[in-house]
């Protein structure tokens, strides 16, 4: 299978439209399409062959086989053209799907009319347009099989007598070949359609993965953004509520950070973020999350981490890091950050109080002012 479908790639991919801006939908699509077309366009080949080298037919059967062979490789070259110059998908499976038609139409007529040993081809037609255009459309053409079905049965109940070419030594081979031919178009326009629909849905999981995972995320730092960190501290108050666990928020502020921005312009102040960005990440644990709530405000929630020692070594790292100085357009600076934080359930039982606990501490640090925790440093630039 693996090998067929490299071997037909570079086909296939010929006749695709150069239609710009194509979704991932329509390219599919326009494969089935084209792959349907193709697929009985060498069907029809290989039926003239074996009906001219193989088949006892007499000469008005294999006529009759050329005629309807060209009217459907008229319509298959057709509807090529129309997809692969005029982008219209649609037009051209309508295009092939009349062709088609009108092909069983000529043949049923010359061997038997409503007994005629094709007529089982015609539950690819309403089939193919349902899978390959819609649902309407497959109605629409299942319509018209049942009306041209009603009109050869009618012609047929009131006497009229349709030719049959096909001698009655060849007539099993017939049916034969009529119900392979229906079998195998409708089973492969059925395969076809199951294969591009898996890829289609893994394609949509993976833009939906992608597009849930782009809302969480801050567009600049690539870290979890305010909503985000705020749906993820809810869950871990839940958790700590239910095993009687704690952990600890760090708010973060980044000093002086307007200057940089009114000095250097906004271009430097986002380097300068996304380095801070960049130094937090080194000193996370696998468990912590480090969220930009926006600006230069920063938050990390840290599972499990209550003691107050803790806290104040940890804090103590997380300033150590800005000793060493950013490099902006090649040009060294130090920067600095105050740091509050604040432990559930001591400062807090709701998200709110605890960003609020941990927003004024950092506010305090920022200020100079001692606080009766012993801490909470500020950063040294």
């Amino acid at each position: 299978m693996d090998v067929i479908a490299r071997l037909t790639k570079p086909i296939i991919q010929s006749w695709l439209p150069n239609t710009p801006n194509q979704s991932d939908y329509q390219k599919s699509s326009n494969r089935f399409v084209i792959s349907v077309l193709l697929s009985t366009f060498t069907y029809t080949c290989v039926l003239i062959v074996i009906s001219h080298l193989f088949l006892p037919l007499q000469p008005q059967g294999k006529v009759l086989i050329i005629r309807f062979s060209s009217i459907l490789i008229s319509g298959i070259l057709l509807a090529l053209f129309t997809i692969r110059f005029g982008g219209q998908r649609i037009a051209a499976l309508n295009i092939f799907i009349a062709t088609l038609s009108a092909g069983l139409i000529l043949v049923s007529l010359q061997t038997g009319g409503i007994h005629s040993p094709v007529n089982p081809c015609v539950v690819a037609i309403p089939a193919l347009a349902s899978l390959s255009i819609g649902a309407l459309a497959g109605a629409i053409w299942g319509l018209i099989v049942i009306i041209a079905g009603t009109l050869l049965f009618v012609t047929a109940n009131y006497g009229y007598a349709f030719t049959n070419i096909i001698s009655p030594e060849n007539m099993a081979v017939a049916e034969f070949s009529s119900l392979l031919t229906a079998a195998s178009l409708t089973l492969f326009i059925i395969i076809y359609f199951e294969v591009s629909s898996r890829k289609l849905n893994e394609l949509f999981n993976a833009e939906h993965h992608k597009f849930i995972k782009l809302a969480h995320r801050d567009s600049l730092t690539g870290l979890a953004n305010r909503r985000y960190f705020i749906n993820e501290i809810e869950t871990a108050i839940a958790n700590a509520r239910i095993n009687k666990g704690t952990f600890c928020v760090l708010y973060f502020d980044l000093n002086n950070f307007k200057k940089i921005n009114d000095n250097l312009g906004h271009h430097s102040g986002d380097q300068v973020l996304l380095e801070f960005a960049l130094r937090l990440r080194k000193l996370n644990r696998s468990s912590d999350l480090i969220a930009r709530l926006g600006g230069d405000e920063f938050c990390i929630i840290l599972p499990g981490l209550n003691d107050a020692e803790a806290i104040k070594q940890k804090i103590h790292h997380y300033s150590q890091m800005l000793d060493t100085p950013l490099l902006i357009d090649n040009t060294p600076y130090k920067i600095s950050a105050s740091i509050g934080y604040a432990c559930y359930p001591e400062h807090g039982t709701d998200y709110e109080t605890l960003l609020q606990v941990a927003d004024q501490k950092m506010y305090q640090v920022k200020r100079g002012q001692n606080t009766d925790i012993r801490d909470t440093l500020r950063s040294k630039a």
